[in-house]
């Protein structure tokens, strides 16, 4: 489970990941419509931009933000026995300085190949139950001219108390990019933390896998010919399908 909070109620709540991002007409046979691009699609929770930004390339190379919206934190925190402190304050995106030491050192011969990147605030604190990472990625399918990086976090045991950002790569290639309020710039969900293995099957295995695949075939078929049966739509009956729920305090 992802658990969330937050950084201000101007923020947008998650939400579930949708099958389709774009309106069609059925039946045309559009890549969306294949069920398993649309069970990707589907998964996990998307992460929406809270504002407008429009990104603008510089004569010299890199990148800048155009009026970049700084949000004040809802709460502030202090612990026992001092001040009330001020609240947090983060702005929506930021890229990484040239001579950078910290969190992690970037050398100067590396700092070009960061130059189209920027760090995207969720302005979201999250975590998940023990024994569960989060999965910080892309949105599946859906091609912009900027892409999300994929990370994985030990969100259980990371117990970080700032919100999460993502980190997007913006294409040189173009001169401006707008990246409109309410666009998904990123899809969480929890994975398991557990160890898993790929082994091949022995011939016996392979027999027993194929001859099951032939028997589900002669049982779906509608018809067709002896190249190609016609099973259209049975797939997707077949599928079950993961809920994503948003639930709020």
């Amino acid at each position: 489970m992802l658990h969330w909070f937050k950084f201000n109620a101007s923020v947008r709540d998650p939400e579930p990941a949708r099958d389709v991002l774009r309106k069609l007409p059925p039946g045309r046979g559009h890549p969306e419509e294949c069920p398993p691009l649309r069970a990707a699609n589907g998964f996990g929770f998307d992460v929406c931009t809270s504002f407008d930004m429009t990104f603008t390339r510089l004569d010299g190379g890199g990148w800048k933000l155009e009026k970049p919206v700084t949000l004040e934190a809802d709460w502030a925190f202090a612990p026992p026995d001092h001040e009330p402190a001020p609240p947090q304050s983060q702005v929506n995106a930021w890229f990484w300085p040239q001579g950078q030491e910290l969190p992690h050192r970037i050398t100067d011969d590396v700092f070009p190949l960061l130059r189209n990147q920027v760090k995207i605030s969720t302005w979201l604190y999250v975590h998940t139950d023990p024994g569960e990472l989060l999965c910080i990625k892309g949105i599946p399918n859906h091609w912009r001219p900027w892409r999300s990086f994929t990370a994985i976090v030990d969100a259980d045991q990371y117990a970080v108390s700032y919100p999460w950002h993502c980190v997007l790569e913006l294409d040189a290639r173009e001169t401006e990019i707008h990246i409109p309020a309410g666009e998904p710039i990123c899809r969480m969900y929890a994975v398991p933390r557990m160890d898993q293995v790929a082994r091949e099957m022995s011939g016996e295995e392979f027999g027993a896998f194929f001859a099951r695949g032939q028997a589900w075939l002669a049982d779906a078929r509608h018809g067709g010919d002896e190249e190609l049966a016609d099973i259209r739509g049975r797939y997707a009956k077949l599928m079950q399908r993961v809920q994503f729920h948003v639930e709020r305090a």
